[in-house]
């Protein structure tokens, strides 16, 4: 059942893709916000609300789809590709990569900028960003919209995947979904300096051991737990880029960049874009920081220890879309096999 409801959830939303505006969503956003307007006295409190919206949604989706079970199957599946339908898609991104790829293709850099630009704003997206949404050349616009694109596929389709397959029911895409909005809600503001795991995991933290306010302990308990959560779906993504796309150059980017910075908090990220950087020969920067902070990366691909990348240009956005194709048969044939061998064993 789980493989039909993802296959037809994908199919679904080729076919008629979800709003952005749509009422959920807009919901979810504003209790996300009111959560963190709320004054908290420790990074506890925050601990908790986290845990909170997205181990309570998470386990409220298993219970629900548990108790459609039992009326019938038939209305279990339908509400895991509902659960689907909301949580996974390219389209939620893809317009905007279609749009700068089409006034890329024409030389159209200004059209190409201010598209990033919204892109970015909706995405809250880092500095490198939207330094190039504002004044970049043809060349980082490409450059950035391929990282943007390669970490929302990531955070909308294969990390999503990945936890529908692993936990039971409707329990990972929800609980990995919510992760995600909670890290576009609290962490998209800016953070000045980052807390080591073990602080964070403190029950009780002296205001001066966490920068500015209330509102920057939700940013790092979201920063944190995605880190954790998308440790493993982000690694796997990673391999499959490198199987197929260019393997060595893949695996060297991959292993270059963990060896300059093997703490690093925002190593998600890191991962998947070092990765698909080496996958498709293409130079691509990546953030040195907490999400939403202003500390970056020089753009990958420049270091001598690297393989030689070619320059992002338009004909790099094709390349991408490949890359990222690929990939989802990729994960749809490890699903396969997943649940084949299962039922055999």
């Amino acid at each position: 059942m789980t493989l039909i409801s993802l296959l037809i959830a994908l199919l679904l939303e080729q076919v008629r893709p979800i709003r952005q505006t749509n009422p959920i969503q807009s919901w979810l956003d504003q209790k996300i916000r009111q959560v963190r307007a709320m004054e908290v006295d420790s990074v506890s409190s925050a601990w908790m609300a986290w845990g909170t919206i997205v181990v309570g949604g998470a386990v409220g989706g298993l219970v629900i789809a548990k108790l459609l079970h039992l009326v019938h199957p038939i209305l279990e599946l339908a509400f895991m590709v509902g659960v689907l339908y909301l949580t996974l898609g390219f389209r939620q991104f893809s317009h905007w990569f279609s749009d700068i790829q089409a006034a890329l293709r024409t030389d159209d850099v200004v059209t190409a900028r201010q598209i990033l630009l919204k892109w970015v704003d909706e995405s809250h997206a880092d500095a490198v960003a939207r330094a190039a949404a504002e004044q970049g050349d043809a060349s980082s616009v490409a450059r950035e919209s391929i990282r943007l694109a390669l970490v929302a596929a990531q955070r909308h389709v294969f990390g999503v995947i990945f936890w529908f397959v692993i936990l039971p029911g409707p329990a990972g895409a929800l609980g990995y979904w919510l992760s995600v909005q909670l890290l576009k809600g609290w962490a998209s503001h800016r953070v000045d300096a980052p807390l080591s795991a073990g602080a964070l995991l403190e029950a009780e933290v002296s205001p001066a051991d966490v920068p500015g306010s209330d509102g920057d302990r939700f940013a790092q308990v979201s920063s944190l737990a995605y880190r954790w959560i998308d440790w493993a779906p982000v690694r796997v993504t990673a391999c499959i880029f490198a199987v197929v796309g260019n393997f060595e150059d893949s695996v060297s980017m991959w292993r270059s960049r963990a060896a300059a910075s093997p703490e690093h908090v925002n190593d998600t990220d890191r991962v998947l874009v070092a990765s698909g950087a080496g996958a498709m020969g293409v130079r691509l920067s990546v953030p040195d920081a907490l999400e939403g902070s202003d500390g970056l990366d020089e753009v990958l691909g420049n270091q001598s220890s690297e393989p030689d990348l070619r320059e992002a240009s338009a004909a790099s956005l094709d390349t991408a879309v490949g890359l990222v194709w690929r990939a989802v048969v990729m994960w749809c044939f490890m699903v396969l096999l997943f649940y084949l061998g299962r039922w055999l064993s």
